[in-house]
């Protein structure tokens, strides 16, 4: 009887209605702003790339909105020796590789030597203003979150293709 009483104390302390922050409220099930982004690999709309990147990036908005205040996650799909050059993001940015490997370096030149490799699995998460450039081998896919909006500003302005674009 105590082992009963025990579990259903437990069970009780644990429900939904005994727990109160927004999260728990949301993984329940309940309350009126129930909202649950799933996306299975499959069900992914890559679409063009940020104007940010050069030519060749695909993307896929995960959660929130990287062009406004708060969280987002992103994924990026890059070709085969796909280059991102010398930049950095005014707010901590997180990387997690999917799928292929991405050789990220540090400093103010792309230097391919220079890099660490990172395969699928791998995690990265760069503090503020710290210059990181990559390179792409095999058909790329990283997940990216930070904190929007999401600025990318290169060390040398004629890289960044925004000002091409003009």
């Amino acid at each position: 009887m105590w082992a009963v009483l025990g579990v259903s104390l437990l069970l009780l302390l644990l429900s939904p209605s005994g727990v109160h922050s927004e999260d728990s409220r949301q993984l329940a099930g309940s309350g009126p702003d129930l909202h649950w982004d799933l996306f299975k690999p499959d069900q992914i709309q890559w679409r063009d790339g940020p104007p940010s990147l050069l030519p060749g990036a695909k993307m896929a908005i995960l959660e929130g909105d990287p062009a406004k205040e708060g969280f987002f996650t992103m994924r990026l799909k890059l070709p085969d020796g796909y280059r991102v050059l010398p930049h950095w993001h005014p707010r901590t940015e997180r990387l997690t590789i999917i799928q292929g490997i991405v050789n990220l370096g540090t400093g103010d030149r792309f230097d391919t030597a220079a890099t660490q490799t990172l395969p699928a699995g791998a995690y990265s998460s760069m503090p503020p203003k710290m210059t990181h450039f990559a390179w792409m081998r095999g058909e790329t896919i990283l997940q990216l979150s930070s904190i929007g909006p999401w600025e990318v500003v290169y060390v040398n302005p004629t890289d960044d293709p925004r000002s091409h674009a003009k």
